[in-house]
């Protein structure tokens, strides 16, 4: 299978935290300044905590980057992207979509944190898509992510938690990235050359960690490209049942999109029992041995889903 790389970079979602806007209040909730008492930080001491640790919380941040990486003729390509975080968000979810990479595997590094980020930042923008598999970490419990987690990979059923730099150093693999705590450092110091350094470099190692561990040659050349994206709408789908299956349930998108291929069409008995049949074999897992199986309420559940959106059509 081939593979596409990601990596986020992340910043405080306001460079100026408005004194007693919503988000000022829930960051002082949220990060109190004694848990015991449940004592408030002061105003000053608020914002002076959020501009040093914001960055760390998705409710709270917000994505200043995407690199993305692929293999192709022996190259490592890779994709820096800058924007708005929308903007980012997008792209990101349209290049997943695209007919190229829709086959791909995708790889990052830590998963049980960078899935709950990206979901959480996709919530906060309103973004309405359905996300591929490999994305879908909602209900699920680690075991069930279908990406590749380079550290959840590595550690195996051991208790060792290695992060990438040292993951790389035991394969012999140069690792020369910028922490993300310094990454946030240098956000604020306008060291955006090193940043896109940084995410090269990180993302370079990541793909040849994972190349290392799975017995593939590593890849020396890096072929960079940088654009900045504005204005990046959703694509239209090409497949409806695919991201039907991707999204393992019907939401409101997916109904509308149905509704609308039906359009002008009058459905017989026949036709209907013949779409129940269709949506269902879509959307209930069966694979027993890969550990995809729904259990008999999930399928009932699903079903139900089914009938009342043939009932609408």
């Amino acid at each position: 299978m081939a593979h596409i790389y990601w990596h986020l970079q992340k910043t405080n979602a306001s460079d100026n935290l408005e004194v007693g806007s919503k988000e000022f209040e829930l960051y002082r909730k949220h990060y109190k300044k004694d848990y015991e008492t449940r004592e408030l930080m002061t105003e000053e001491e608020t914002l002076e905590h959020y501009k040093k640790f914001a960055y760390k919380n998705p409710l709270f941040s917000r994505i200043y980057s995407l690199t993305l990486a692929f293999e192709n003729e022996g190259k490592l390509r890779v994709k820096y992207f800058l924007g708005s975080e929308r903007n980012l968000i997008m792209t990101f979810l349209n290049t997943l979509k695209d007919s190229h990479f829709n086959e791909y595997g995708l790889v990052n590094y830590d998963a049980e944190v960078i899935l709950p980020y990206l979901g959480t930042r996709i919530a906060k923008n309103g973004i309405k898509m359905a996300l591929p598999k490999d994305l879908q970490y909602l209900n699920l419990r680690p075991w069930q992510l279908t990406g590749t987690c380079i550290r959840s990979y590595f550690q195996g059923t051991g208790v060792y938690k290695n992060n990438l730099e040292e993951i790389a150093w035991i394969y012999g693999i140069e690792a020369d990235f910028i922490d993300f705590q310094d990454e946030f450092t240098a956000y604020q110091n306008g060291s955006f050359q090193e940043l896109e350094q940084s995410a090269v470099n990180q993302i370079k190692t990541l793909v040849n960690v994972h190349r290392s561990v799975i017995g593939e040659e590593i890849l020396e050349e890096v072929v960079l490209n940088r654009e900045v994206v504005e204005n990046v709408e959703q694509k239209e789908e090409v497949n409806v049942l695919k991201e039907l299956y991707e999204a393992n349930t019907i939401t409101p998108a997916l109904k509308a999109k149905i509704k609308k291929l039906c359009v002008g069409k009058r459905l017989t008995k026949k036709d209907k029992e013949n779409l129940f049949v269709i949506l269902r074999g879509i959307l209930v897992r069966t694979d027993f041995i890969n550990n995809d199986q729904d259990s008999k309420a999930t399928i009932l559940s699903k079903e139900e889903q089914v009938r009342k959106l043939i009932e609408e059509l």
